[in-house]
């Protein structure tokens, strides 16, 4: 009896042209993208905050985060909740391609030189070409972090002291759970 290769199932999407991935069990939920509040104080890499399930949740512009050209989103720009040290956090991209299960087999090591942080953990095989596999643990430093932490802290307080109607609590009821 033939042994069974491992695999594991990664969400492969693109952002400014570049094809990247995330572990698929990384990502809570696929959202369209909502109307964003962009608070003055907001930190360029943030595209803004939508309310979900009581809580402010930032988007990440990852064009932006990675030094890539800056590729502004779309009308239908597709959203991955995550969650990064405890809290929600969506990653903006511009499509998503597949759900694919990748055999660890053709996992290749990322170049350490190309990436801040080491979010950059792998490439795997993608198309004609590759996509390169990101660590969301990995997407901020510490320090980065605690200031998204405490921007996020101060956007549900704001949210609280304005008793914001459930209704807008969920703009993406219906919206695509990722396939677990």
């Amino acid at each position: 009896m033939a042994a069974t290769a491992s695999a594991t199932r990664y969400v492969i999407f693109s952002v400014s042209g570049r094809a990247l991935a995330l572990p698929a069990d990384s990502v809570r939920r696929f959202l369209p993208l909502p109307r964003l509040d962009r608070p003055p104080a907001a930190p360029a890499v943030v595209a803004g905050l939508f309310r979900y399930q009581g809580r402010a949740v930032p988007v990440l512009r990852l064009d932006l985060l990675f030094g890539f050209d800056a590729a502004p989103p779309e009308l239908y720009a597709p959203l991955f909740l995550t969650d990064w040290d405890g809290r929600p956090l969506a990653l903006l991209a511009e499509r998503v391609f597949n759900i694919l299960a990748i055999p660890d087999a053709e996992r290749t090591a990322a170049d350490a030189g190309l990436t801040f942080n080491g979010c950059a953990v792998a490439t795997i095989p993608h198309g004609a070409g590759t996509a390169t596999v990101i660590d969301p643990s990995r997407l901020l430093t510490e320090a980065e972090g605690r200031l998204l932490a405490a921007f996020q802290a101060m956007a549900d307080e704001r949210l609280a002291r304005l008793g914001a109607p459930e209704a807008a609590d969920n703009p993406a009821e219906g919206a695509g759970e990722a396939a677990r």
